[in-house]
């Protein structure tokens, strides 16, 4: 694998755990969706390599996605 096909890959599972959870929070009040999209962020949350960064990337999109105010 080339140096930039794995910088590739590297930011591709950077950026899934927060563009779920930035969904799931979006999805606030759907409790089966936002579970789904939670669930969903974990597992690929797992793979990110600086181990917590995945679940950090997760809370900050989450945090990101939930409506505040009216809607």
């Amino acid at each position: 694998m080339t140096p930039g096909a794995a910088a590739l890959l590297r930011l591709a599972l950077w950026a899934l755990p927060l563009v779920l959870g930035y969904l799931a929070g979006r999805s606030w009040g759907r409790f089966r969706v936002m579970g789904g999209l939670l669930l969903g962020a974990l597992a690929v949350g797992a793979l990110v390599k600086p181990f917590p960064l995945g679940w950090v990337l997760i809370v900050l999109g989450f945090l990101g996605g939930v409506p505040l105010g009216r809607r």
